[in-house]
């Protein structure tokens, strides 16, 4: 990849992951608007974009870069885009990672109500309180851009890169170098989750197990289409994984 387009494509990701991040801020105003040690808005904001602006172009340098010097795929869409070229739609094989994680988001509804029914208490209702159109914007963009950038692209990759070195010094990365990332990256996906969890409710071992397995299938499905096809075909599963997610709780419900 040319330097010009490296960074070109590192500031395009920077762009969409302050998007993402804004994209949030709607469901944190809702659920803990009256805090009162939160800053006044527009500091909030403006806090958010330049935060956000460093560490998603760190993220995208990185892991950019680690992608390409173990054989992973990276971003091919926006890589040929930066660089003039057309875009290999047919390589990323869009439509399948949103099937994917449509079915994805499903078999999470469907594993949580089998095994963690009952174990929240009321006052995790407050999430579900929030408008649909809010949480789904923050699902669609910060987990479908921003978390993908940060648990594939970044997290992933150097994992890859650190554990493929240890492992096969100077090669491309092999299977178990890979397969052993795609699991971290799931499980560190999972316990970033907590932090949310636990200021709605207690955190017990079972909220913590189910933090882990829930949102760790997602990270799994993901990490694998992000090492198949890319990073983009990874957001698009991560996005298409939240309608059914935010979709079917409510379903169940009525």
């Amino acid at each position: 990849m040319r330097i010009t387009v490296h960074y070109r494509l590192v500031l395009v990701l920077s762009g969409l992951g302050v998007v993402a991040s804004l994209a949030t801020l709607p469901v944190t105003f809702v659920l803990h608007g009256e805090i009162a040690d939160l800053p006044p808005r527009p500091v909030l904001v403006a806090g958010m974009m330049l935060q956000a602006s460093v560490v998603f172009a760190l993220a995208a340098h990185l892991g950019l870069r680690a992608a390409a010097r173990v054989g992973l795929p990276g971003a091919p869409l926006l890589v040929a885009l930066a660089g003039g070229r057309p875009a290999p739609l047919a390589d990323a094989r869009l439509g399948r990672a949103v099937a994917a994680g449509l079915c994805t988001g499903l078999l999470v509804v469907a594993a949580d109500v089998l095994l963690f029914r009952g174990i929240l208490p009321p006052s995790a209702a407050a999430f579900g309180e929030v408008v649909l159109c809010k949480r789904l914007l923050a699902g669609l963009l910060y987990g479908g851009l921003a978390e993908e950038i940060l648990l594939r692209l970044f997290l992933l990759s150097a994992l890859v890169y650190l554990l493929a070195r240890g492992w096969r010094a100077g090669a491309r990365a092999g299977a178990a170098p890979i397969v052993l990332a795609i699991v971290i990256a799931a499980l560190v996906f999972g316990l970033g989750h907590l932090p949310a969890t636990a200021a709605l409710v207690p955190l017990t071992p079972a909220i913590i197990l189910r933090a882990l397995l829930l949102n760790g299938l997602v990270g799994v499905v993901c990490g694998l289409i992000y090492v198949r096809r890319g990073l983009e075909a990874a957001m698009a599963a991560h996005a298409a994984a939240h309608l059914p997610l935010q979709i079917a709780p409510m379903l169940l419900m009525s």
